[in-house]
């Protein structure tokens, strides 16, 4: 889309440790098209922007060749870019868990874990004399004094959050939300290829749940899946390591898969009798749910969520309880087959703010003005 909308694209080659990578990938297609030198293409390459400091060296050419940023809400990496890019910084929201938002986030990163990279002299001297002046950093409505914040605030008008759902935006605070831009999430073309695809014929439930064993929070929605959902028979995908060498798993259960490719991938999401979706998120949403609704494979989620708020509270695949989910699981697996078709009919409503036509329109509406006009 941005290549459609007139733009070069460059993709970073390294990936952030930890469960940031987990749905990651890194690709060279957009190299070949870039008009920068070669050897700065080739040096460029070599960096982690998610997790070492940006030298002078990096800045200097960051800042001759590129005057947009669109970057990951993730730190270290984003401190450093906010430091070093003398351009507009689209950083990238998808939503978190809970209530919490993206300024009391930063509250969160330690702040051992951030160094320092390059930034020019004037910069530096704006940002010591910030340190000492926390009135400023109230009146721009900032509300956490973390040393995020006071660079985001040195960048103000070249930083935006852009937030992939309008709920993200709601729920910031004064600052953040001033600065707040509606940049929806397009399906990519390797999901939409598969529109169709479910044929069924496997009578498991297929759930996504990673890092049963690493994380709590997806140790505890495995064990409600489990208690609500365990007496049908399904099957678990998702990595159960954090990039480590992979440990012996504490949870003994062989309906988790745990990492497969995406052929096999595409074999459950195209023959298991239906996906479960637990989150209750109103604004985060994972990709699983909806490429079940392209393929047509039965998607029954528990509602307050974001599918909700995307397709509606009459969707029939929706359940405001775990005894109406399995109550609508087990019609799916005694194949009645007009409230299979009721739910394939209706949860397309779902994918309308995923479409490719409709995210481009909202880019160039939301985003696109601001590319374009003169820097500060």
């Amino acid at each position: 889309m941005l290549m459609e909308l007139g733009f070069e694209v460059y993709v970073p080659k390294h990936l952030p440790s930890g469960p940031n990578s987990r749905t990651a990938s890194v690709t060279t297609k957009y190299d070949s098209t870039l008009s920068i030198p070669a050897e700065d293409l080739e040096y460029l390459n070599t960096l982690n922007f998610y997790e070492d400091p940006i030298s002078k060296k990096t800045a200097e050419v960051l800042n001759r060749h590129f005057s947009n940023c669109i970057c990951a809400y993730i730190f270290p990496g984003l401190y450093y870019m906010l430091q070093s890019f003398t351009g507009r910084i689209f950083m990238r929201a998808f939503g978190h868990a809970g209530t919490i938002d993206y300024e009391t986030a930063t509250d969160t990163v330690p702040a051992s874990s951030l160094r320092d990279g390059y930034s020019k002299p004037l910069h530096r001297l704006q940002k010591k004399l910030l340190g000492f002046n926390n009135r400023l950093v109230r009146f721009a409505g900032i509300h956490s004094k973390n040393s995020i914040m006071r660079e985001m605030l040195l960048a103000k008008d070249r930083v935006f959050l852009a937030a992939a759902y309008r709920e993200i935006i709601e729920n910031e605070k004064p600052f953040l939300k001033s600065r707040s831009l509606y940049m929806p999430l397009a399906l990519p073309e390797s999901i939409t290829n598969r529109a169709g695809s479910w044929k069924g014929g496997d009578p498991r439930v297929f759930f996504v749940c990673p890092n049963i064993d690493q994380i709590d929070y997806y140790r505890r929605i495995y064990q409600r899946f489990v208690e609500e959902l365990g007496s049908f028979p399904y099957c678990i995908g998702g990595r159960q390591d954090l990039g480590q060498p992979a440990a012996e798993p504490e949870t003994k259960d062989p309906n988790i898969l745990g990492y497969i490719d995406r052929a096999r991938y595409n074999e459950l999401i195209n023959t298991c009798s239906c996906m479960f979706y637990h989150s209750q998120e109103e604004r985060h949403l994972h990709y699983h749910p909806l490429e079940a609704i392209v393929s047509g494979m039965p998607l029954v989620f528990m509602s307050g969520g974001l599918l909700e708020k995307c397709g509606g509270s009459d969707q029939p695949g929706l359940c405001r309880t775990y005894d109406e989910a399995r109550e609508k699981i087990n019609r799916l697996q005694s194949d009645d087959q007009a409230f299979r078709q009721s739910i394939q009919k209706s949860q397309t409503k779902i994918l309308e703010s995923f479409e490719s036509e409709f995210c481009t329109e909202e880019w160039k509406k939301n985003f696109l003005p601001h590319t374009i006009r003169k820097l500060p």
